[in-house]
């Protein structure tokens, strides 16, 4: 089948004489993954038959508060130990005398290579008040690139804490998995206004979206706008960066898959001529994680515009010659193109729902109740100008595996990950390079000089974890971080290992810091901390939400 185009966290529960049957918890045996591996204290609550919640905690603060100074260039990290060396040296010749290199070690996956990173901290404090005065001081001395920073985000030693939670949903349980978004696709709302939408039992946020944020330097106006795939109902309302790694839910033959997807969109004129369709109710011209497809590109400082089709997260490529389709998903109005191309031409054709052709016009409008708009910038513009009203448009669309098989079925639910893969077929298993998530130049086969380094695999944050048991269990877990006293998160080699130990066959990341929320029953349940030096909780509004709701 063709898809449709289209606060306080609670208090921890304590253990109850339920007997829990298997296999909703870590295989008989299986040592705790995290810290010193020693047993976590576990709390487990039947929510309804065939859905269970369970909260693992372990460690105890054991990190300081330092400040992280950059290189010259803007990076925290460089391949190159000499020139963190020399770094240092600069630090303590200001009198910084507690400058130190730190190594950061990233580890081999599927399809990278290991790589050794070094970073600059100075100072080693208690508190994030006497670290921020190190940093004023820092400044004042002329090293003004800096940031204040808890160890745990990359001490492979740190003790935690750790607290993790779990709602398994069992293949026989009375409920729908489902997605669910705000009023449109181009907004946000949070996981808990989500939850209470839906009449959720369970709801943990979704994809990555595009942002307000002051590190989105590329925002393009409508934050919400999902980064890569997302399905509701079958109907596809983003478009995958193609090859990324997606959690599907409710797919063809029943039961969930993790696993890479890619589409294609595509319309014929009455005439014959066909072209493809480069999005999916999002901004024209801009592309949020890449992995499109026409002439996209990508901008570099050395090499100019370099074409780039494959993904590359939280990256921005542009293309000047596009057709984007908008359905009543998207809002009111469609938007105006990318400013990259601002003045450029505009096209519009408004289509019924039967895509017959009503007018076409010049600028962005309403979307039709029911209908369609295709928006055209470039040559995209111009196919779209040789159709006239009444011309009937016939567009297809297929998603599927990157084996080329449909993975789409009449209550689909799809959301692109926000990591690479964790798991395949019982195994830790990551592949960064394929998901755009690799320290940039670092995939296999390595590279003759170097790579520019990031901490992708290294760092430790809050983080939104989608597992499949061998039996078909659905695990949605969340695990607290940036929070020194009740969870300091995980890297993804660690978020690897924790679904391993939960008994995940398969498993990848959805969005992650500050996006990670679970709603259990109309209550937060977790602890959504957004920056290490946060005091409280705080909801932050996303794209969609994974949410279980019960069968009336």
């Amino acid at each position: 089948m063709g898809a449709v185009l289209l606060v306080a966290a609670s208090p921890l529960l304590a253990t109850t004489a339920t007997a829990e049957p298997v296999p909703d918890h870590p295989a008989l045996g299986a040592v705790f993954p995290l810290g010193d591996h020693s047993a976590p204290k576990t709390g487990y609550k039947e929510l309804a038959p065939g859905v269970t919640y369970r909260v693992f905690t372990q460690g105890a603060a054991s990190d300081v508060w330092t400040v992280w100074v950059r290189y010259a260039d803007g990076q925290e990290l460089t391949t190159a130990e000499s020139t963190a060396t020399a770094r240092a040296a600069e630090l303590r010749t200001a009198e910084f005398g507690d400058a130190r290199v730190v190594p950061v070690k990233s580890p081999a996956t599927a399809d990278t290579y290991a790589q050794t990173f070094y970073g600059v901290h100075v100072g080693s404090y208690a508190t994030v008040t006497e670290a921020k005065a190190l940093q004023a001081e820092l400044k004042a001395q002329g090293f003004a690139d800096s940031r204040v920073l808890y160890t745990a985000e990359t001490n492979p030693d740190s003790r935690g804490p750790w607290q993790i939670r779990v709602i398994t949903v069992r293949p026989d349980a009375q409920v729908d998995l489902r997605a669910e978004h705000g009023a449109n696709v181009s907004g946000s709302d949070t996981v808990r206004q989500l939850s209470a939408s839906a009449g959720a039992l369970a709801a943990v946020n979704g994809t990555e979206f595009d942002i307000k944020s002051v590190n989105n330097t590329h925002f393009m106006d409508h934050e919400g706008v999902p980064q890569g795939l997302y399905m509701k109902n079958n109907v596809l309302l983003g478009a995958p960066n193609n090859g990324r790694t997606a959690l599907l839910l409710n797919t063809a033959g029943g039961g969930h898959r993790i696993t890479e997807v890619k589409s294609r969109t595509w319309i014929t004129a009455p005439d014959g001529t066909t072209r493809d369709v480069d999005g999916i109710n999002r901004v024209a011209g801009q592309i949020l994680g890449c992995g499109g497809v026409g002439d996209d590109f990508r901008k570099t400082a050395a090499e100019g515009n370099v074409p780039r089709l494959d993904p590359w997260r939280n990256g921005t490529c542009y293309d000047p010659n596009e057709i984007v389709v908008f359905r009543p998903e998207w809002g009111a109005d469609t938007p105006a193109p990318a400013d990259e191309w601002a003045g450029t031409r505009v096209t519009e054709v408004v289509l019924n729902g039967n895509w017959d052709v009503l007018h076409l016009r010049d600028a962005p409008g309403p979307i039709p109740a029911g209908g369609r708009v295709l928006q055209g910038v470039g040559k995209g513009g111009e196919w779209l100008r040789a159709l006239k009203t009444g011309d009937r448009v016939t567009p297809r669309t297929s998603v599927t595996d990157m084996a080329g098989n449909p993975v789409t079925a009449s209550a689909l639910a799809a959301f692109g990950g926000g990591t690479p893969a964790l798991m395949r077929d019982g195994r830790v298993w990551l592949n960064p390079a394929a998901n755009g998530t690799a320290h940039v130049s670092c995939a296999l086969p390595a590279p003759v000089t170097g790579c520019r380094p990031s901490g992708v695999l290294t760092a430790r944050h809050p983080r939104t974890l989608a597992g499949i048991s061998p039996e078909g269990h659905l695990m949605l877990v969340t695990i607290d971080g940036r929070n020194p006293q009740a969870g300091v998160g995980v890297t993804l080699p660690e978020a690897a290992r924790v679904m391993e130990w939960l008994g995940a066959r398969d498993a990848v990341g959805l969005g992650s810091g500050g996006d990670t929320t679970l709603m259990v029953e109309n209550s937060l349940y977790n602890r959504p901390w957004d920056q290490w030096e946060d005091t409280a909780p705080r909801e932050r509004a996303v794209s969609n939400a994974v949410v279980v709701v019960k069968r009336p």
